[in-house]
């Protein structure tokens, strides 16, 4: 089992912030693990289960399969980002974890390359005070870099800094495109 990875993706950090900017404060959904976190964390939908396309929960069971919402039409370069994926998407979203917010240790199900659905993370906006905490060992995620993380294992997130933070997080089910990172054969 590989429980982190960085992937051989560099993405435009200006472009993704411009269409960041899109997006109204009011627009920004209150994350429904309201247990899991202190502060604010929120979120914008991009990709969403066909049948709750207003609905910022990932739905592992959705049978309807997901699409793009209203949200990724009004972007310029996120939809481009997403296109790089070779593979089926599920959920996409942006969430924010809002200066002096934390995230509480905890673990999700059923998002492992094991599982065959990868949870990938592209840092939007971040900086060194953002510590992002996996299986016991702190990750260094820069802007622009796209990460796995098997988030069947335990982490957390707090955010030390006067900035919010925003990820880009996008389940991916696993094919033989993306099967081929995991085992060192893929140039992207």
């Amino acid at each position: 089992m590989i429980p982190v990875m960085k992937l051989p993706f560099k993405f435009d950090t200006h472009l993704m912030q411009h269409d960041l900017r899109r997006f109204t404060p009011e627009e920004w959904t209150p994350h429904y693990n309201i247990h899991y976190y202190e502060g604010d964390w929120s979120g914008i939908a991009l990709r969403a289960p066909k049948d709750a396309t207003d609905k910022l929960f990932p739905d592992p069971l959705a049978k309807s399969g997901y699409e793009n919402t209203g949200f990724l039409q009004r972007c310029t370069y996120l939809p481009e980002v997403l296109s790089e994926f070779k593979c089926e998407l599920e959920s996409a979203r942006l969430l924010k974890l809002a200066a002096g917010s934390a995230v509480r240790e905890h673990r999700d199900y059923f998002l492992g390359y094991e599982d065959g659905v990868v949870r990938v993370h592209i840092p939007v906006e971040t900086n060194p005070n953002v510590e992002f905490f996996h299986n016991g060992q702190r990750v260094e995620m820069q802007k622009g870099e796209a990460w796995y993380l098997n988030f069947n294992l335990m982490h957390s997130v707090v955010n030390k800094s006067t900035e919010d933070r925003v990820h880009l997080v996008v389940d991916c089910v696993l094919n033989d495109w993306l099967d081929s990172f995991f085992h060192g054969e893929s140039q992207n």
